[in-house]
């Protein structure tokens, strides 16, 4: 496909020019024929709702590096950050490590627990619109249970070295929870060659999809170790309800 012919799948390109790409993305038609597909099929009384999560999770998997089986699916990143921070345990003195560039939802899930008396918030203070990888290095310590970060930074474009964010946490025995809304589609993601624990992103960005639309990533070896904040009949296998 070439330039033009893919500049054409976006209408609103026709008489406008995009610059707002990192905050909602322009619809592209294919997106607009997905949509008309599952509403034509729901108008027929096809309800096909499983297998397109099915499919759905295997794609972001794909995306990201991971197992279908470490993928939920999630209204937004919000959700997703908001699913780990309250399904983790704190013991007392326990710290959370974000830094100063993070979009609010990410800042505000900490501050809340904060505030209840759970954790202590550490930020990291960018320099520049970049937040070096020596602050993280002094900032986490042995009571820090995770560190909250994004892939790539809201305010500035800064893109942070979750590789060695995620030695740097691990060598402490935290967690990594990678805010990757402004990364995914855009640049290669790999949570497996990282080392991230845990990935929240919406789809409305560089995924070129509408909201409501969203992803989160947990390592196989952590799943057990979320308390599921809120439940539904997807949250168990069928045998557990005949109990």
């Amino acid at each position: 496909m070439g330039f033009e012919e893919f500049r054409n799948l976006f209408p609103v390109l026709k008489d406008k020019v995009w610059l707002n790409h990192a905050s909602f993305s322009p619809l592209p038609l294919p997106t607009e024929e997905a949509y008309r597909r599952c509403l034509n099929g729901m108008l027929q009384g096809d309800y096909w709702f499983t297998r397109r999560v099915e499919e759905s999770r295997r794609l972001f998997a794909r995306l990201i590096g991971c197992s279908p089986e470490e993928v939920a699916l999630m209204p937004n990143t919000s959700y997703g950050i908001a699913a780990v921070s309250t399904g983790l345990r704190f013991k007392p003195g326990a710290n959370v490590v974000t830094t100063d560039l993070e979009f609010p939802s990410v800042v505000y899930t900490w501050l809340v627990l904060e505030r209840r008396g759970l954790i202590e918030v550490r930020f990291v203070r960018s320099v520049n619109g970049a937040v070096r990888i020596e602050d993280f290095e002094k900032a986490v310590d042995d009571d820090t249970v995770i560190v909250s970060v994004s892939h790539v930074e809201f305010q500035s474009g800064w893109r942070n070295d979750l590789k060695a964010i995620c030695e740097i946490a691990h060598e402490h025995g935290a967690y990594v929870l990678d805010d990757a809304i402004q990364a995914v589609g855009a640049v290669k993601v790999d949570v497996k060659a990282d080392g991230i624990d845990f990935l929240a992103a919406g789809g409305y960005k560089w995924l070129l999809s509408p909201g409501g639309t969203g992803f989160l990533y947990v390592r196989r070896s952590l799943i057990k170790e979320l308390e599921t904040p809120v439940v539904g009949s997807l949250s168990a296998k069928p045998e557990l309800v005949k109990r």
